[in-house]
């Protein structure tokens, strides 16, 4: 129905438009006109009335003039009306999906609020410091469906600064064989130098290999993240997935690790690499 008004509107002011243009022409030789047709003044006479027609076309022309620019007004704040509606429309869609990822992002934050009750529920019941990170990557592990982990515990050899294994979930590794990076060495030492998290959904080539009963198979996610206790550096851990991991899964890993950085700053207690 707008279209419609709209169509007519335009046709409207075109007619008007062409009614001004007849108009004035009309006005232009309507002295010549009235001595035609009545022959009761003769143009001599037409040349006494100039001063009344011109009183007679200056008025018609400012009201035509008026006229025409209240249409053109018009237009204009219509057009206007449409752009400050589009504004509007863009505003309230803004709005709209603003509101949504903040619903997004609460709903997030309850569920790893959920999870993390639960892991802190399960490491309650166990003691040993070794077997509660054993226990807190095997319950993460299985929150996140992930097929891999492994926690590094930062510390120092002569006067490298190093990070070295210390529980792992499901990890590939000989009795014989011992695990620990410089910081700044391979992807787990390079975190820990930077102390920042990092989401690898390309796993370099022979980084990780996972075993089973069906022969070899490697994974597509790969999450690295600091451990800290009071802004220091306590620790690293690696979560490797073949699903795909994202900031609900980030927040989970970095919350739940903190449940354990207090007992990875303990100053008395050795490094123990795994073996």
């Amino acid at each position: 129905m707008k279209a419609v008004y709209k169509n007519l509107a335009l046709i409207l002011s075109l007619v008007f438009t062409l009614s001004i243009i007849g108009l004035a022409y009309y006005l232009y030789i309507f002295p010549e006109r009235i001595a035609n047709q009545t022959h009761v003044f003769s143009l001599m006479d037409i040349e006494a009335l100039r001063p009344v027609l011109l009183e007679l076309y200056t008025f018609c022309g400012v009201s035509l003039i008026i006229g025409f620019l209240a249409i053109i007004m018009l237009i204009f704040s219509k057009n206007n009306e449409n752009d400050s509606n589009v504004v509007y429309i863009e505003k309230f869609k803004d709005s709209k999906k603003d509101k949504s990822q903040d619903f997004n992002n609460e709903s997030k934050k309850a569920e790893v609020s959920v999870e993390l009750t639960e892991v802190a529920q399960a490491l309650s019941k166990q003691k040993d410091n070794k077997k509660k990170a054993e226990l807190l990557l095997s319950t993460v592990a299985g929150k996140l469906e992930a097929s891999q982990g492994a926690i590094f515990k930062a510390g120092k050899e002569g006067d490298r600064n190093i990070i070295s294994l210390y529980a792992s979930y499901a990890f590939v590794l000989p009795e014989s064989q011992t695990v620990s990076y410089e910081f700044g060495e391979g992807l787990a030492g390079q975190v820990a130098k930077e102390q920042k998290l990092i989401n690898i959904s390309d796993i370099p080539e022979g980084y990780i290999t996972i075993l089973s009963g069906l022969g070899e198979a490697k994974p597509s996610y790969l999450i690295i993240c600091p451990i800290k206790k009071d802004d220091q550096l306590v620790g690293v851990v690696e979560i490797a997935s073949f699903k795909k991991m994202g900031k609900k899964e980030e927040q989970l890993i970095e919350d739940a690790m903190s449940l354990i950085a207090e007992s990875l700053s303990e100053k008395g207690q050795k490094v123990n690499p795994e073996k």
